[in-house]
């Protein structure tokens, strides 16, 4: 098991061009994932955010995430709003415990369905 360390002590890491696959995990003071962007490498193919208490924005900060395919949002109950320059590209969203995006997102007559009505897998849940 790794040590938990929260991303405001993260400093100046660089994580490897090489990196696929990050998961981020109960982070209570992020709001808007802008704050982050300059943190993850363009490589990542899959990305995983959860427990992020008080995050109501990744509209921006994830833009330059060019080869994702796989974005997990699960309990981050503020979220209301998606990166959308990268929906077209996504093979998978799993979007769990977030109302309001929840809310945003299901059914034909929501604001995102159009935009990611294609993604081969969708899987949003309570």
């Amino acid at each position: 098991m790794f040590p938990f360390i929260p991303i405001s002590e993260w400093g100046d890491l660089n994580f490897p061009t090489s990196l696929v696959h990050l998961t981020l995990r109960d982070e209570p003071d992020v709001s808007d994932f802008s704050q982050l962007s300059h943190l993850f490498p363009s490589s990542l193919t899959s990305l995983d955010i959860t427990g992020f208490d008080n995050l109501e924005s990744l509209s921006t900060g994830l833009q330059h995430l060019t080869s994702l395919q796989h974005l997990d949002i699960w309990r981050c109950p503020m979220v209301n709003d998606l990166p959308e320059t990268l929906l077209p590209s996504l093979l998978s969203l799993i979007i769990d415990e977030c109302p309001k995006l929840k809310e945003r997102c299901e059914g034909r007559g929501s604001h995102y369905w159009p935009l990611i009505s294609h993604i081969p897998k969708i899987e949003i849940e309570d």
